[in-house]
C-alpha cells in the first residue's frame, strides 16, 4: 500500500540498516566481551599478587619459627625450664640479653611479623613479655582452647587476647603458625606461635564492598571475611564451595589464579579464585557486574535513540531525493492513467535525459502509432462496411439457384434425358455442399459422398471413366474432418496425376487406425512426381518456401494441410509420397475420436 518512492526509500534504508545493525550488535557484543575480559585479566593479576603476598608472609612466619627451633641455646634453656630447674636472676638476665633480645630484633626487622611467642610448661619461670609465656595462657587463644594443634597448623582470624592495649576496640585480629617443640627426654617442652595480622596477610578482606568483595576459605571450609560482609558471604557460601570444587575438578587452579563469569547468589558476577598452597586455603574475589551492565545498557539505549533519530532524518532526506528522481516516472504514470481512461491525445512532457526520459519518448511514439493505427482501422472498417453493403446489394439468392437446377432436372427427366438429370443432380448437391458452411467440420462419410458427386461431373469431360475404390472402416467414416479436406486432394490427383490417362482408371482410398491415429490414404497410379518436384512440394507444405498451389488448384494441398494442423495440432496434416511414372499417394493424418460429434 506504500507509494513507490516510500518503497525505494525503505529499501535504501534497509540496505543500510542491515550492515550497520550487524556492526552495532558486534560492537556492543565486543564491548561487553572486552569488559569481562579486562575484568578477568585485572582480577587474575590482583589475585596472583595477593597470593604472592600471603605466600611471602607464610614463609616469613615459618622462617621465624625455625629460628627458635634451630637455636640450640634457646632449646637448652627451654628444656631446663621444662625440667623445673631453678634459675637465678642473673641466669635469666643473661639468657634474655643474649638470646631473647636477638629474637626480638629479628621480629622487629620483619614488618610482616606481628608477634613471635614461646609458651613453656613451667610454673617456676618468670614470663618475659612479649616473647616468653606460660603454657596455660594458650587457653585464652583460639587455637589453644581445644588443646595444642599439630606442628604446621595455621589458625586464622582471632583476637590477640595476650595483647597489651588499653583500647579494646582496636585489638588486632591475627593469623598464626603453630609449631611444637619436642624432645625425646622431656616430650613437648614448648610451643612457638608465629603471628601476623589478618590485615597484612589478606589486605583485600578489609577493603571489600558489596560489589567488590574478597574472602578466604581454609582447608576446613571455614570462611573468613570482613565483619560487615559476613552475613552476605554466609548466604553465598554454598555457591562458593561449588565454584571451588568445579575449579579443582578441572585442575584450573594448578597454574595460578582463575577468573570466570558465573552466578553467585542468583547474580551474574565475575568470580576469581587462587589457591595459597603454603597455608592450604583459597582466596576468592567476587566483583558484581551490575553497575557495568547498567552502564552498558544505558549506552545501548542512548546509541539506539541516536540511531533512530539519524534514521528519521535519513528517511526524510532519502524520500525527498527519491521523489525528485522518480518525478519523470510519476508523470509517465499519470499519462498511462489518462490513456487508460480513454484520452489518447495526452503526451508525456518535460522529459529528462535519463532512462525515464527515454521511456517517455517511447511512450509518446507508441501513442502516436496507436492513434495512427486506430485511424487506419476506422478507415478500413468503413471500407469493409461499404463493401458488405455492396455485396448484399449484389447477392443472388441461393435458393433461386437450387430451384433453377431442380427445374432443369425435371425437364430432363420429362424428356427422358436421364444422364442430364443425374448430372444436374450431382452438380446441385456439390453446389449445395460447397455453399453450406454452417459448420467447419463434417463426417468423413459426407466428404466421400461429395467426392462421388465430383467424380460424376468430372467423368462428363473425359471419354474414359475415373472410378473410386474405397476400403475404409466404419470407425473412420464416423470421424470428423474439416470440410473440403479430401475433395481438393482428389481434384489435385485428377488434374495432375491423371491428366494424360487414356483408359479407364481409378482412385484408391484406404483407411486404417494405428495407435489412436486415423490414416486416410488417397492414391492414384498416374504420372507421379520426380524427386526434386516431390521435395519442393513437401517444403511448400512445411512453409519453407512460398506456396503457389492455391493459384492453380483452388484450395490447394497447402490449404488442406494448414487447416488440418489448425484443427488438430502440429502433429497432424497430410504426407505426400510419389514416384515418377508410378504413383502418387497423399495420406491424411487425423486423431481417432472414440466419441461421435454431431455435425451442424
Amino acid at each position: 500500500m506504500l507509494s513507490l518512492s516510500s518503497k525505494f526509500t525503505l529499501l535504501i534504508l534497509g540496505v543500510l540498516m542491515v550492515p550497520i545493525g550487524i556492526f552495532i550488535l558486534l560492537f556492543f557484543h565486543n564491548m561487553e566481551a572486552s569488559l569481562y575480559k579486562d575484568g578477568q585479566t585485572q582480577m587474575i593479576y590482583e589475585l596472583d599478587k595477593s597470593c604472592q603476598n600471603a605466600e611471602q608472609i607464610a614463609v616469613n612466619c615459618k622462617l621465624s619459627s625455625e629460628i627458635i627451633v634451630n637455636n640450640e641455646s634457646i632449646n637448652d634453656f627451654l628444656n631446663q625450664i621444662a625440667s623445673d630447674k631453678k634459675f637465678t636472676f642473673m641466669d635469666i638476665l643473661d639468657f634474655y640479653g643474649k638470646e631473647i633480645s636477638g629474637v626480638q630484633k629479628i621480629v622487629k626487622s620483619n614488618p610482616y611479623i606481628y608477634k613471635l611467642r614461646i609458651f613453656v610448661n613451667s610454673n617456676t619461670v618468670k614470663e618475659i613479655i612479649p616473647l616468653l609465656y606460660k603454657e596455660d595462657k594458650i587457653a585464652d587463644l583460639k587455637w589453644g582452647k581445644d588443646g595444642v594443634p599439630p606442628t604446621g597448623t595455621w589458625c586464622f582470624d582471632y583476637e590477640d587476647a595476650l595483647a597489651q592495649t588499653d583500647d579494646s576496640d582496636h585489638v588486632p585480629r591475627i593469623a598464626s603458625l603453630i609449631t611444637r617443640l619436642n624432645d625425646y627426654r622431656y616430650g613437648r617442652y614448648g610451643i612457638v606461635e608465629s603471628a601476623v595480622t589478618m590485615e597484612n596477610m589478606f589486605p583485600d578482606l578489609y577493603h571489600s564492598t558489596v560489589t567488590d568483595r574478597t574472602c578466604f576459605i581454609d582447608s576446613d571450609g571455614i570462611l573468613y571475611s570482613s565483619p560487615q560482609l559476613s552475613p552476605l558471604w554466609e548466604k553465598q557460601k554454598e555457591d562458593m564451595m561449588d565454584f571451588i570444587h568445579s575449579l579443582e575438578e578441572s585442575e584450573s587452579l594448578s597454574n595460578g589464579a582463575v577468573s570466570k563469569r558465573t552466578r553467585i547468589g542468583g547474580e551474574e558476577v565475575l568470580a576469581g579464585c587462587v589457591k595459597i598452597k603454603s597455608i592450604q586455603g583459597y582466596l576468592i574475589r567476587i566483583v558484581s557486574m551490575k553497575n557495568e551492565k547498567v552502564a552498558l545498557r544505558t549506552s545501548k539505549l542512548q546509541f539506539s535513540l541516536l540511531w533512530i533519530m539519524i534514521l528519521i532524518v535519513l528517511f526524510l532526506f532519502s524520500n525527498k531525493q527519491v521523489t525528485h528522481i522518480l518525478r519523470q516516472f510519476f508523470e509517465i504514470y499519470d499519462t498511462v492513467y489518462q490513456v487508460q481512461k480513454g484520452d489518447l491525445k495526452v503526451r508525456v512532457k518535460n522529459m529528462s535525459r535519463d532512462e525515464f526520459g527515454e521511456l517517455g519518448i517511447e511512450l509518446n511514439t507508441m501513442l502516436d502509432r496507436i492513434q495512427k493505427l486506430m485511424d487506419e482501422t476506422l478507415h478500413r472498417e468503413l471500407l469493409v462496411k461499404d463493401a458488405q453493403i455492396k455485396a448484399l446489394q449484389n447477392q443472388i439468392n441461393n435458393h433461386f439457384i437450387y430451384n433453377v437446377l431442380e427445374s432443369i432436372k425435371m425437364m430432363a427427366e420429362i424428356d427422358e434425358k436421364y444422364e442430364i438429370a443425374d448430372t444436374v443432380a450431382s452438380f446441385g448437391e456439390l453446389l449445395r455442399y460447397s455453399m453450406r458452411w454452417k459448420s467447419g467440420y463434417v463426417m468423413v462419410e459426407a466428404e466421400i459422398d461429395q467426392i462421388r458427386n465430383y467424380l460424376a461431373l468430372v467423368n462428363l469431360w473425359y471419354d474414359d471413366e475415373i472410378g473410386l475404390s474405397m476400403e475404409i472402416p466404419q470407425e473412420i467414416l464416423c470421424q470428423e474432418i474439416p470440410k473440403m479436406s479430401l475433395q481438393p486432394i482428389v481434384e489435385n490427383a485428377i488434374g495432375h496425376g491423371m491428366r494424360e490417362f487414356t483408359e479407364d482408371t481409378c482412385i484408391y482410398m484406404k483407411g486404417e487406425i494405428i495407435e489412436n491415429i486415423c490414416y486416410i490414404h488417397i492414391t492414384d497410379y498416374g504420372c507421379g512426381l520426380e524427386e526434386a518436384e516431390l521435395e519442393k512440394l513437401r517444403k511448400r507444405l512445411s512453409g519453407e518456401i512460398e506456396d503457389t498451389s492455391g493459384q492453380e488448384n483452388g484450395i490447394g494441398l497447402k490449404n488442406v494441410h494448414d487447416r488440418l494442423q489448425i484443427g488438430f495440432g502440429p502433429d497432424y496434416g497430410i504426407v505426400i509420397d510419389s514416384r515418377k511414372h508410378a504413383f502418387t499417394e497423399v495420406t491424411v493424418k487425423i486423431p481417432y475420436q472414440k466419441r461421435k460429434k454431431g455435425i451442424t
